[in-house]
């Protein structure tokens, strides 16, 4: 399977050199820090007692006393907004407050004695434009004791609890990793998109992060070893194939039928090589399939996208005509904006990272691109002081973080990092609204959306968490890989 990534990665990287020699992309600065006084005030003020029980606490059991009585209580969110997915030993900790009163102080709080820790300064408030709401900054990273705290402020409460950890990051992948089998696959044309797509970016991220997984495998239990990634792949991908009906189609939904059959073809190139079983029975579904697109008509823009990816999955997996010259003509065609929609972006990854017969200057032009689309990510990251994110709305964080960790695995860059780390941490509730998206134990909440794309979500999330978690700690990607 390393032979396999390893040709991945050679398959772009001419492409890359030269798009990197046309565009330089640069992040401004994410971060928001308080100022070196502020930070020596807030250890003088360090207080070291117990904190007693809030109006947040008391308010549960009341609420519950009070819907014992038939009467509603509307939903209580705290003011105080933390990553409760969790923080991460020497990298930075902030809290956001919001509204207007909120005092000067904050304290951080351990949970097992209710004893205070740590004291911040609450930097000044300021007005958000894109929220309309007033925020303001705690900055508490110089504290690094791993353990389960909240935090606290005599005028507005408590957070929600969260951890610090030295390994929060590896577990978080861990237990999305873990979850990726609870995906609800629907039995609908929708259903079909939505498990293909998610297929296609979970795969992804096992090319482009093959030796991370090997070693998340290694600390998974022997039952939980049984539902290997591999294993899940390969039973949504006969799920998939049990919807596909006699006429090769899929609930005869043009763009359904276009994403399974591209799905079948990368499986096939990515499994059917070790069964030959496999790769026949892939190989007859994606033909099928193809042959039923071939037969309708492909008019609009969106049957026109949906092709395209079917031909450039059919291209990567080796087969040349006439996939090739159906995905070059719509590129060239294209001509920008290869973010625009699923088929095209996942399309365009899997033609410039086909092993052999691309076009090097379409390539070429393809990278820069997509480099000048991580510009534009990192410049929208600049107006947002407060959260260092690029979309203030779960899809737009997820499709942004998914371009930007395609460009990180080609090129680590330290901005691109932090951008992804600051998505991460929104998910977790470090966003407008204090919503907690995605949880440490790596299930999604809170949204009815996020159960719908829930396998895809869960791809997008494993391959910037695999990204992120290599630049952390030095991984180069272009280390040699011992097969």
């Amino acid at each position: 399977m390393y032979r396999f990534f390893n040709a991945f990665r050679k398959g772009i990287a001419c492409c890359l050199v030269l798009a990197l020699s046309v565009v330089t992309v640069s992040c401004g600065d994410t971060t928001f820090w308080s100022s070196k006084k502020d930070k020596q005030q807030a250890n003088d003020s360090t207080a070291s007692g117990n904190v007693t029980q809030t109006a947040f606490e008391q308010g549960s059991s009341y609420g519950a006393l009070l819907s014992s009585y038939g009467v509603e209580v509307p939903v209580s969110r705290p003011s105080i907004y933390v990553d409760m997915a969790g923080y991460v030993v020497n990298r930075e900790k902030r809290v956001v407050f919001a509204g207007d009163s909120y005092g000067e102080v904050f304290h951080v709080v351990r949970s097992s004695d209710e004893k205070v820790v740590y004291t911040g300064i609450i930097s000044e408030g300021r007005y958000d434009e894109l929220s309309g709401k007033n925020f303001s900054i705690g900055d508490f990273t110089e504290f690094d004791e791993p353990g389960t705290y909240y935090i606290y402020t005599d005028i507005i409460g408590q957070s929600y609890p969260f951890n610090i950890a030295l390994d929060t990051y590896e577990n978080l992948f861990l237990n999305i990793l873990k979850n990726v089998s609870d995906a609800n696959l629907q039995e609908s044309a929708y259903g079909v998109c939505d498990a293909s797509f998610g297929m296609h970016v979970i795969m992804h991220a096992l090319m482009s992060n093959g030796a991370l997984f090997e070693e998340a495998y290694g600390h998974l239990g022997e039952n939980e070893q049984d539902k290997q990634l591999v294993t899940q792949l390969l039973y949504v991908a006969k799920w998939l194939i049990s919807q596909q009906k006699e006429n090769g189609s899929l609930y005869d939904d043009y763009e359904a039928t276009a994403a399974f059959c591209g799905i079948m073809a990368m499986s096939r190139n990515m499994f059917g090589r070790y069964e030959e079983n496999v790769d026949k029975e892939y190989k007859q579904a994606a033909d099928k399939a193809w042959s039923w697109l071939e037969s309708q008509p492909c008019d609009d823009e969106i049957n026109k996208s949906a092709r395209f990816y079917a031909a450039a999955q059919l291209f990567h997996a080796g087969d040349m005509e006439p996939y090739k010259t159906i995905a070059e003509e719509f590129l060239n065609e294209k001509k920008e904006d290869y973010s625009s929609d699923r088929f095209v972006f996942y399309g365009v990854l899997s033609y410039i990272s086909a092993e052999k017969e691309t076009d090097r200057d379409l390539c070429t032009y393809i990278m820069k691109d997509l480099m000048e689309e991580t510009e534009d990510i990192c410049e929208s990251v600049k107006s947002d002081t407060i959260f260092g994110i690029s979309s203030r709305t779960l899809g737009g964080n997820l499709s942004n973080v998914l371009h930007l960790s395609f460009v990180n695995y080609l090129t680590p860059n330290k901005e691109y990092t932090v951008i992804i780390e600051n998505t991460i941490k929104y998910m977790g509730g470090l966003n407008d609204t204090g919503t907690c998206y995605l949880g440490a134990d790596g299930l999604w909440t809170n949204t009815e959306v996020s159960q719908v794309r829930n396998l895809e979500w869960n791809g997008i999330m494993l391959l910037s968490m695999g990204d992120m978690l290599k630049n952390l700690s030095g991984y180069s990607p272009n280390s040699e890989i011992i097969e």
